[in-house]
């Protein structure tokens, strides 16, 4: 079921206009305790709001596409099923009640950082269930209508944030990076193991992280300067500091090499896909780095110029084709330049393997042959991209919005070509099995080259 257009943009409205009270009444708080007006990046509303309008604004743009995206989660990793992110979304929360039984302190005392987690945990379950109830969007599993957003990422990206808020502000920044790593790993977790769709999960860390602001502004204004620790004392990051990092991006890809020889020259097209990956570096100094990336990058394709012949015809109504993927692994330099204003201009050049995803080629059954052949789909063509030497390259602007967090507008160029292993259907047995055998090998090799551009979210590990 699709969800119903007056309620996502209602959610999205709600929270914009949560974002501009947050802003506001930060904003009127420095305003009195000092007269030198923030510029805009250095604002607490930028701050507090960026990523979370981020993870929104992928909400939107991935709807269309979230079906696309579980189909490369069907194909490369079909049968996952590990439940770890059913505990993982606690363990951030875990992490700070562990601390302050160790009597590690954070940056408020128990009593008042147990108020701010109740508020946020209450503004997180409303907002979660309120919508989940009233867009009944389906899981991907087919089990129930609740599938939008994700209240187990929801619940981790809160709990994450209390831990950074709590620790990684206050202590070490370490502290923050790990529980939004265990975060995006209960995101991760939701999708592989087909309970949700990426928007969902999208939605549910926008939502945990706002929930968990807000629960914190109003614990501010009850409790005002009681109930917090003493600051430690840290220095600033300097403009030298190695600018070491992981980072989550998501990003639209258009194909430089668009015929897909190696199936049917001519014929088969790829069309723009999504990229979606995880990469980190660990810099020697500021300007340079060793580091990698793990990425996947999927194209629909278009096969409405593919003749059958007048055999297939007969019985067909046409074909399509599953969706072209590839993952890679690549390693490499990563450099960086700091400007004025914590902005940065990134580059990287890295090298490794890529892998294809295996496909179908399908023939839409006409019905009159339906009975016949026992399907409506007969996946008549199997492929298997060979493995593969890739490289990449790319550049990025960068602007820091918080001592460990910056956000990144990217574009990469990757490069890598493939050899295909082919079978054809010859025949079904009296059980219905295909029988598939081995197409002459064809030595022309398919260009997985493309163009990514995308916003990456950052953190920095200094």
């Amino acid at each position: 079921m699709q969800l119903r257009p007056r309620f996502y943009p209602l959610l999205l409205t709600g929270c914009l206009s949560l974002f501009t009270i947050i802003g506001k009444a930060q904003y009127a708080d420095s305003t009195l305790q000092q007269p030198v007006v923030n510029t805009f990046w250095k604002s607490t509303f930028v701050k507090q709001s960026t990523v979370p309008l981020l993870m929104f604004g992928a909400t939107a743009l991935t709807w269309p596409h979230r079906r696309q995206f579980r189909e490369v989660r069907n194909r490369f990793i079909p049968s996952f099923r590990y439940k770890f992110d059913d505990y993982m979304q606690y363990a951030p929360a875990a992490a700070v009640v562990a601390l302050n039984l160790a009597g590690v302190k954070g940056k408020h005392t128990p009593k008042r950082a147990f108020v701010s987690y109740a508020f946020s945990i209450g503004i997180m379950g409303a907002i979660v269930n309120g919508v989940k109830h009233t867009s009944r969007v389906e899981r991907p599993d087919a089990s129930s209508k609740n599938s939008f957003p994700s209240g187990h990422t929801a619940m981790a990206f809160m709990n994450a944030t209390v831990l950074d808020k709590e620790y990684g502000q206050y202590a070490h920044p370490l502290y923050g990076v790990a529980g939004y790593a265990m975060a995006t790993a209960t995101a991760l977790g939701r999708g592989l193991n087909n309970r949700h769709w990426v928007t969902d999960v999208l939605a549910g860390a926008g939502v945990g992280i706002i929930s968990t602001e807000l629960g914190y502004l109003i614990t501010d204004q009850i409790f005002k300067n009681r109930g917090m620790n003493e600051p430690v004392k840290r220095n600033p990051i300097p403009i030298q500091a190695r600018p070491s990092f992981i980072e989550m991006h998501l990003g639209y890809a258009t194909p430089t090499s668009s015929d897909m020889a190696a199936i049917d020259p001519g014929s088969i097209y790829t069309k723009d896909g999504f990229n979606y990956g995880l990469e980190g570096a660990w810099f020697l100094n500021k300007n340079f780095g060793i580091g990698g990336e793990f990425a996947f990058t999927s194209f629909p394709l278009n096969s409405e110029k593919v003749k059958l012949g007048p055999e297939l015809d007969e019985i067909s109504n046409g074909l399509f084709t599953q969706a072209l993927g590839v993952r890679y692994l690549n390693i490499g330099p990563y450099f960086s330049l700091p400007l004025a204003n914590n902005w940065f201009i990134t580059a990287k050049l890295n090298a490794g393997l890529s892998s294809g995803s295996n496909g179908n080629v399908i023939l839409n059954i006409k019905e009159q042959y339906q009975k016949e052949y026992g399907t409506a789909e007969l996946p008549y063509l199997k492929y298997k991209p060979k493995e593969a030497f890739s490289w990449s390259a790319g550049m990025g602007i960068q602007k820091r919005i918080g001592r460990n967090t910056a956000i990144k507008a990217y574009t990469t160029y990757f490069n890598s070509a493939h050899e295909f292993d082919m079978q054809g259907l010859m025949d079904i047995d009296s059980d219905g099995h295909y029988i598939y055998e081995p197409l002459p090998p064809d030595y022309s090799k398919t260009k997985f080259n493309h163009l990514t551009f995308g916003l990456g979210i950052t953190a920095f590990i200094w």
